[in-house]
């Protein structure tokens, strides 16, 4: 919780209580602390995803990554009750994420090979696999 005099709600446990009201100018938040792929400390807060959402469907997306977008845009437009049900694929949420963090999309994602088929690999024959005949040379 945020606002004035939050810290005297929250007491000294780690939640709130059940029936813990808000006051005027008092709001529910979060913020997750983590480290990037390159070892950076970075933070996100509701505020910078709200931001990021805010970006992907209100802004204009010329970059090859703007197809992801469509599906967020469609299901924020959805009506509330409508969007309560509807799930994004964490694939899409984490677009959201990386747009509040990155502007932008910095990391592949699963569903991103999905739409036009699976990514072609050139060393797939070189690959281990889960069957251990499969690396075996012809003449054996």
């Amino acid at each position: 919780m945020i606002g004035p005099n939050a810290e005297y709600l929250k007491g000294w446990g780690p939640g709130f209580p059940e029936d813990v009201e808000l006051r005027e100018g008092q709001r529910w938040s979060w913020t997750v602390s983590f480290t990037d792929p390159v070892g950076e400390g970075k933070g996100l807060s509701h505020t910078k995803v709200l931001d990021g959402l805010t970006r992907i469907v209100y802004g204009e997306h010329s970059s090859p990554d703007g197809w992801q977008y469509l599906v967020i845009r469609q299901w924020f437009t959805e009506p509330s009750k409508a969007r309560q049900v509807l799930a994004l694929s964490t694939s899409h949420q984490s677009l959201i994420c990386q747009q509040a963090l990155y502007g932008r999309a910095v990391f592949r994602t699963p569903d991103e090979d999905s739409m036009f088929g699976k990514k072609k690999d050139f060393f797939e024959e070189q690959r281990p696999t889960a069957d251990p005949t499969a690396m075996e040379s012809p003449e054996e």
